[in-house]
């Protein structure tokens, strides 16, 4: 069981890239406004993508996950005989092993905030471009650490549900929202105002080779 996901890295314990919302969820955070309407979990998928697509990562939930690869790849490179390699995610947890060819790494690597392991101590003379390379690792943010994604995607979707209606403004308890007309009446789930890339920042994956 394991399937690859379009960000170049694989989930080895799925069978499908797990949603960042549930229908319930949703229908909590916005109190059931949306509750009977059809068009709300095609929406959450089509959001939830844009989102990903965007962070260029699945984001969350944490999840085990495995980049399977070689010394070729633009992700690795070598400096000053220490491998260098960008792990496609912004948080990692855990480091579960590193293969390099048919060598084990066990302990000689550092994991640097920006989500680049550095390995140490290498056979570099039994190495070429070709050499594999596997690391199994951990990443995602867990259950419960995700509130501002949870809001941008479930803003995306009923942004979208209020705007193929036509309607501008809104109004929920003592809350009162007004749309710009133009951003309303053209706005998809998969939009990603430039406020939303502002929160969703924090979350995308910037290589730094």
């Amino acid at each position: 069981m394991s399937i690859l996901t379009p960000w170049g890295y694989s989930l080895p314990d799925a069978d499908e890239i797990p949603g960042m919302m549930t229908l319930t969820e949703f229908n909590a955070m916005t109190a059931e406004k949306y509750l009977d309407d059809t068009r709300v979990e095609p929406d959450i998928k089509a959001a939830t993508a844009a989102i990903r697509n965007f962070c260029g990562w699945h984001v969350c939930p944490s999840q085990a996950c495995q980049l399977n690869t070689t010394l070729y790849d633009k992700a690795v490179t070598i400096s000053d005989r220490v491998l260098l390699i960008q792990l496609p995610a912004t948080f990692v947890s855990a480091i579960e092993s590193i293969q390099i060819g048919e060598e084990t790494i066990d302990g000689t690597f550092v994991l640097m905030p920006n989500g680049v392991l550095r390995v140490f101590g290498l056979a570099w003379s039994r190495l070429t471009l070709w050499t594999p390379v596997v690391v199994n690792y951990t990443a995602g943010l867990p259950e419960g650490t995700a509130e501002d994604v949870m809001a941008v995607l479930a803003d995306r979707v009923t942004h979208a549900l209020a705007s193929s209606e036509g309607v501008q403004s809104e109004t929920a308890g003592g809350v009162s929202v007004t749309y710009n007309a133009e951003w309303a009446n053209g706005a998809k789930a998969t939009a990603l105002a430039d406020d939303t890339k502002e929160v969703l920042s924090h979350y995308r994956l910037r290589g730094v080779f």
